[in-house]
């Protein structure tokens, strides 16, 4: 993965190159990654340099995962990010996350493939995007949610793409008891690198005019690439079983976690092992610990301990969401006083819609980190595992080290606290 050896083009992209094993790997890591080849669920790391923070350990599916050549030769690999402004006054801007995912589409040729599982999709803009891609001679392959399956759009697409499996293009409405939750495109073929769009918001009008949003956007990762469209094969095929979808990753750039996972708690909890390995102090420098979150529910709320105590260890801990996501137990035990009381925040005038923790600091083994854990996935139970009497949700998590993806997320967070936010009084 990129940590410090980002290099930034005049585009500002981020550019990583895939560099041998680091032989001092930290203790956590280590275990990570010998939990994953054992499970058999996870890639092989090959020569992407080690992570500092590691995937839940999870149960492995039995369908392939992506491997590593030894042979092959080195290649490159970015990551950008995207954020929508909900509170600009430019439309591009406003709707900058779903533009980004146009822009992918609109850039595919004939004979190139696009994969896309989504959550919502009401945009006349983006069903356009598809139909003029498939008439061009990409084929064109969609998952939705089965809430959306008679929504205008949905129809519209169903119509232009038809839905055997056995064509080129289709869409098929995602069955089971699982609500498919996860938002990702994928494009590849013909020589191009292939681009992995992995997003917190939906191909709709509301995602950037109500919501903030942000989607990562990798390309020349083939190992992030094959992992997610293995998973969009499951999801094609309505997999239900936890034990098949909750599978994980490290690729040339990332850890990649999908759920619902077998078992949920905290034992398994993605967050609080993200949380796990941090030192708030190193001489005189603090760690920072960013929260950028729509739900934080009571399922979940074992993650309040644990914020809590980094910020009474001299964490400076920063957490932002849209207070109706909220649960009131979780407000009050985060605001309440004594120590290590989280200064919560509460975005105004829209609906903040990211699910980002980051950490820009150093680990307990002294080493300086700076990391980000994204994707789809709130705090709320069902994102986890099955909850009775709510169900459970796919969903996945992204952990990056690239510096320059992660400094562009802690200086969104910070933007959004400093001119869009209220304080959450402890009542």
């Amino acid at each position: 993965m990129c940590g410090g050896r980002a290099q930034v083009g005049r585009d500002g992209t981020h550019t990583c190159r895939r560099v041998a094993h680091r032989a001092h790997v930290t203790r956590i890591i280590g275990s990570a990654v010998a939990a994953c080849l054992i499970l058999a669920g996870c890639s092989r790391p090959g020569d992407a340099e080690p992570v500092p923070t590691p995937a839940p350990s999870t149960t492995a599916a039995p369908t392939p995962t992506p491997s590593t050549s030894t042979t092959a030769p080195a290649q490159a690999a970015t990551q950008k990010v995207v954020f929508g402004d909900p509170w600009s006054r430019n439309q591009h801007r406003v709707h900058a996350v779903v533009e980004s995912a146009l822009s992918i589409v609109n850039a595919t040729t004939k004979g190139q493939t696009i994969l896309v599982a989504i959550f919502s999709l009401t945009s006349p803009e983006a069903t356009d995007a598809f139909i003029r891609a498939h008439q061009r001679g990409v084929h064109v392959q969609v998952v939705l949610n089965a809430v959306i399956a008679n929504k205008p759009q949905v129809r519209r697409l169903r119509a232009a793409l038809g839905t055997r499996r056995s064509a080129r293009s289709w869409v098929v409405v995602r069955g089971g008891d699982v609500r498919m939750h996860s938002k990702f495109l994928l494009t590849s073929g013909r020589g191009k690198p292939p681009v992995v769009w992995v997003s917190s918001g939906n191909f709709t009008n509301a995602d950037g005019r109500d919501q903030a949003n942000a989607a990562l956007i990798t390309r020349g990762d083939r190992q992030l690439y094959d992992f997610l469209a293995t998973q969009f094969d499951l999801l094609s095929h309505s997999v239900n079983d936890p034990a098949q979808l909750g599978r994980s990753a490290t690729t040339a750039t990332s850890v990649v976690q999908a759920y619902p996972l077998p078992e949920g708690g905290a034992a398994n909890d993605p967050v609080l092992r993200f949380l796990s390995d941090v030192s708030c102090r190193h001489g005189t420098d603090q760690t920072t610990i960013r929260l950028a979150q729509l739900l934080f529910r009571s399922e979940r709320g074992y993650l309040v301990p644990r914020l809590r105590q980094l910020q009474a260890d001299g964490c400076r801990v920063l957490l932002i969401g849209h207070m109706r996501g909220f649960s009131k137990d979780v407000q009050q035990a985060l605001t309440k006083p004594g120590s290590g009381r989280i200064d919560l925040r509460s975005t105004q005038g829209t609906i903040l819609h990211l699910k980002v923790t980051t950490i820009d600091g150093w680990n307990t083994a002294g080493q300086r980190i700076r990391t980000a854990l994204v994707g789809t996935h709130n705090l709320s139970g069902r994102a986890l595992a099955d909850m009775p009497g709510q169900g459970m949700n796919d969903e996945l998590t992204q952990v990056t080290t690239n510096a320059g993806v992660v400094r562009s997320f802690d200086t969104w967070i910070d933007d959004l606290i400093r001119d869009h936010s209220a304080p959450v009084r402890y009542r």
